[in-house]
Parts: structure tokens; sequence; C-alpha cells
């Protein structure tokens, strides 16, 4: 396992020295978009770094069993993580077309890995989730609606990447058992990974997450996750306080893209919760570098963040108290972020 952490190093090594040595397209990223706040090329592969050396490994360790688990969410996770892919190469796929790419990745958790919700704690969706086909549609709609979440909040360095560390180690240290060594192993390496990741891209951006790696993200966390709570029969609301963040994002921008400003709610308006906090920082503090801009927007959604998580970890059979600590969650991010609207933003586009 601890070959994990040098090899996804080696790897973002060598797309950054790609991306400053050769000039090549596909390989170079300097894009023009309401998302955009870097002016030179950025390689945008760090989800190759992630990707390939947790499938090198858990193929080539010797302890291939305790990897199986890993190996099969690796496998079943490549559509999704392919989609994204193409997209960082500058292959235009169409939003649209790109959700229908996810489908198979679901699919094949669902039927290989036994990737299913059993009940979300609320009456008429547990009865609903019983049969077959609706329990197939949720598992869709909830890993395909994350993996687009986790995409939304890669704004800034170290964003994605911070947030994803904390809540993998907030699930390592709270180990229990029951969940098995092969979970342990699941988590533990994609903490190496993405730690690894981390180094190169916070705070100084010398490579970017990509479409692949925030979508491959979005997928590897619900599944760990989701396994855990069905594992040791922790209340399905410990799977939303730990996600709440991405899923309000998420939630709060259908709403105000489609609702409000009468735009497809795939299309980006650079409106989202860090982009509110860059831009106040930018017009009242001033701070020249872009890093430390960067810095401080990090640092203040991982302050947002990890009391939830940390806290959560305390109460995972609780729904009571979960549902609580959501309810919470969103109000403070409501009010944080109509604070900082501005008058624009609800008009159409």
């Amino acid at each position: 396992m601890t070959d994990i952490f040098p090899l996804s190093l080696f790897f973002c090594l060598v797309l950054w020295f790609l991306n400053k040595n050769l000039k090549l397209s596909f390989i170079n990223n300097l894009r023009i978009g309401p998302q955009t706040f870097h002016k030179k090329s950025i390689s945008r592969l760090g989800g190759v770094a992630i990707y390939f050396p947790l499938l090198i490994v858990s193929y080539l360790d010797d302890s291939t069993e305790n990897y199986e688990f890993l190996r099969t969410v690796l496998l079943c996770t490549f559509p999704i993580f392919a989609t994204g892919l193409i997209d960082d190469l500058k292959i235009k796929v169409q939003p649209i077309n790109r959700l229908f790419l996810f489908i198979p990745t679901p699919l094949l958790l669902y039927y290989f890995v036994g990737l299913r919700v059993e009940s979300v704690d609320i009456v008429l969706i547990d009865a609903l989730l019983k049969y077959e086909i609706i329990s197939i549609i949720f598992i869709c709609f909830a890993l395909v609606g994350m993996s687009n979440a986790f995409n939304i909040i890669d704004g800034f360095n170290g964003l994605l990447l911070s947030y994803s560390l904390t809540l993998l180690a907030s699930l390592i240290i709270g180990y229990e058992s029951v969940s098995g060594i092969d979970w342990l192993t699941f988590n533990v390496g994609i903490f190496l990974s993405v730690f690894a990741v981390f180094i190169f891209n916070f705070p100084f951006g010398k490579i970017f997450l990509g479409d692949a790696g925030a979508y491959l993200l979005g997928i590897l966390i619900p599944v760990s996750l989701i396994k855990y709570t069905l594992d040791n029969n922790f209340s399905p609301w410990f799977v939303m306080v730990m996600l709440i963040y991405p899923f309000t994002e998420v939630l709060i921008s259908i709403i105000r893209k489609v609702f409000f400003r009468k735009m497809s709610a795939l299309k980006p308006d650079g409106l989202h919760l860090h982009m509110l906090v860059y831009k106040k920082i930018t017009k009242r503090v001033g701070f020249k570098k872009i890093r430390l801009r960067h810095f401080t927007v990090t640092t203040f959604i991982f302050i947002l963040n990890s009391p939830f998580l940390i806290v959560a970890n305390s109460f995972k059979y609780d729904s009571l108290v979960l549902q609580f600590l959501c309810a919470w969650f969103i109000v403070m991010y409501l009010s944080i972020y109509f604070l900082l609207l501005p008058k624009y933003a609800f008009k159409k586009k």
C-alpha cells in the first residue's frame, strides 16, 4: 500500500513536466470561462495520478486479496473516469451526452459490487426502494448527481482535495472492524493517492484534478460511505451529513439556474459559494497574489465543513442528530451565501 503514494507523486511529476515542456494542445490547459482563474497552462490530468497508481498497485501488490474491493470498484468506475478524461484532453462532449456516459458506472457498481441503498429513514421512499428497478434508478441518480457535485466544488487549489482528505481521514480514524480490511485498504489507498496530488495542487497549483479526478472522487467516496454504512448498520443520514457540502452546492446551483436565471442547470455561471467568497476576498481584502486568494477560500471552506464531518462520526447511529446536522449546515450555508450574493444573481441569463 505504501507504493501508492510515491507512484502518485511520480505520475504528478511526469504530468507537470509534460505540461511545462511539451506544447501539445491536448495536454496544455488554458481555458476561458466563469470558473477559470489561472493565467498560464496547468495540467488538468490529476485524476490520472489517482486512478492509475491505485489500479496498478491493486494488481501488483503481494496482498492482492486486500485490494479486491478497490480493484473491482476502479474497473466499474472506468466509464465515468474516461468520460472526464476525454474532456480534460479537450475532446468536446455535450453535457447531456456526458450524463448518459456516466450511467454505466452506477449500474456496474450495483451488479458487481452489490452497491445499493436499502433505506433513507423516510417511510415512503424506503417502501419504494424495496422494488429493484426503483433501487437501481435511485443509486444511478444519487451517484451521477454526486459526481457532478464534486466537480462543481473543484474550483480552487486544494478545495475538493482538502475536503476529500478530511472526509477520508475521519473515516479511517473512526474505522470499525465490521467493514473489513478491504474497506480500510480502499480508503487508505485513495487517501494516499489524493494526498500526492494535493501536494502538487495546494497552494501553488502545479496540477489540477480535472474532470476525470473530480468525477472519480465523486464516485469513490460515496461508494466507501455507502458500504461503510451498510456493513455497520449506521443511520443512512450519516452518508448525507458527510456529503452535505457538495449536495447543498449542487441543489442551490440547480434552483438558482433553473428557477431564477432560466438557464440550463448544466451551464456554469460562476456563482457557487467558493466563487463568491473568492470575489469578496478580491474586492474587500485585495490580496494581489491569486495563490493567496485560493489559500484563503480553501481554508474558509475547510473550516466550514470540518466540524460537521467530525461530529457526524460521533453520531453514526443517531438519525435525529444527523438530520439536525444536515439542517444546521444548510442554514449556515444559505446565511453565508445570501450575504455574499450579488444583486444580479437571480436575473435571467
